[in-house]
């Protein structure tokens, strides 16, 4: 059984989310407990790339199994974007509430039904010699403005479907119970058992 996986990430939120899924299976620990500063990574196009990326700029510092995690919100009527370059949508400095501000802007005139939308994520773990990932989904759409105060990033505008409530609104319960990240975190934790 392992003990420990670092997760590449200063997010407290996602932390959280890993902590959760992960809590009886593996250690989790993140850079900043461990005093690692981040290794400054160019991230593209690619969620499992980003996530790898991650992962790789602390393999020289840390001696076991690494975790990166990429993901983003997928709008289909804009062509899929801000996708991969959800974080960095509308410049790196610009705030949470700012980002779904500016999305919202840019589906101003479209209706409800063409506002179908998605959440991904992926997670890339270093496993010794082996690279695997892991894929999660969360279907839904963008409502027209931001509600609820739980959950971070575009969850205020984000409505998953099967429900009528924002993912901030939602609750971190329910909303660790069916986010695209808890879902490719489970199957994560699928590996981590079988090893």
């Amino acid at each position: 059984m392992p003990n420990k996986l670092l997760v590449a990430t200063s997010n407290k939120g996602k932390l959280r989310e890993f902590k959760k899924v992960l809590g009886g299976i593996v250690e989790i620990v993140s850079p900043t407990e461990l005093s690692l500063s981040p290794k400054e990574i160019k991230e593209g196009t690619n969620y499992a790339k980003n996530a790898l990326a991650k992962a790789k700029a602390y393999q020289d510092r840390f001696d076991g199994m690494i975790c990166g995690e990429d993901s983003g919100l997928e709008v289909d009527v804009l062509g899929g974007k801000p996708g991969p370059l959800s974080a960095r949508y509308g410049g790196e400095d610009t705030s949470h509430p700012e980002k779904c501000r500016m999305l919202l802007k840019e589906l101003e005139d479209v209706p409800l039904y063409e506002r179908t939308a998605r959440f991904r994520a992926t997670i890339a773990l270093i496993d010794g010699e082996e690279v695997k990932t892991f894929e999660g989904v969360l279907e839904g759409w963008v409502g027209f403005e931001p509600r609820g105060t739980e959950g971070f990033g575009y969850d205020p505008i984000f409505i998953p479907r099967g429900f009528s409530q924002s993912n901030a609104e939602l609750g971190l319960v329910i909303k660790n119970r069916i986010s695209h990240r808890a879902k490719a975190i489970r199957k994560l934790a699928e590996y981590l058992k079988s090893r």
